[in-house]
């Protein structure tokens, strides 16, 4: 048996690259605590089932107004059905959150995580959401998304931010066959 499945020509595997993009809009676990803002994801998504992809975040919170910047890396396993691609996305964080104050003063700092009154904060998360394909003519290479989805993180530390954050991304994506 063993012989038979070395012996096999292996199933070509397809890779696709994902990008995706959109707005985003949340709660915390503070009271009054809401926002909104901007994502972009990428990633490379192997046998069109699971992937590996790269976020990042940018959004405006009311409580302490406050901007607050993630990256995170996570992997996601996607049912791949004709009409729509349910998927669940488990991932690691980094987020930092800061005044708007401190965004005034120094700008080039908050662009690369450095400066006065940047919180450095780590998490984990939850993604649920789902692409629809949007029929295209073509060699089915390029596939158009609309995705929608609920996201929720934890931070396990609260003394300089809030614990949970609980959202819902909408936006658009393509979904590029490679091989």
């Amino acid at each position: 048996m063993l012989a038979l499945a070395l012996a096999a020509p292996a199933a070509r595997a397809d890779v696709e690259a994902v990008f995706a993009g959109g707005t985003t809009t949340y709660a915390s676990s503070w009271r009054g605590d809401y926002g909104a803002g901007g994502t972009l994801r990428a990633g490379l998504r192997f046998s069109r089932v699971f992937s590996v992809d790269f976020q990042v975040w940018e959004s405006l919170a009311t409580v302490n107004e406050r901007l607050n910047t993630g990256l995170s890396l996570g992997i996601t396993g996607v049912v791949p059905l004709r009409l729509v691609h349910p998927y669940a996305r488990l991932f690691a964080m980094h987020q930092h959150e800061e005044g708007l104050v401190s965004v005034e003063y120094a700008p080039a700092g908050t662009l690369f995580g450095i400066g006065a009154g940047i919180r450095h904060r780590a998490a984990g998360g939850l993604s649920l959401g789902a692409e629809v394909p949007i029929p295209t003519r073509g060699d089915g290479r390029l596939t158009p998304v609309f995705f929608a989805e609920v996201t929720s993180s934890y931070f396990p530390d609260d003394t300089l931010g809030p614990h949970t954050y609980v959202g819902l991304d909408l936006g658009f994506g393509l979904d590029f066959l490679l091989r």
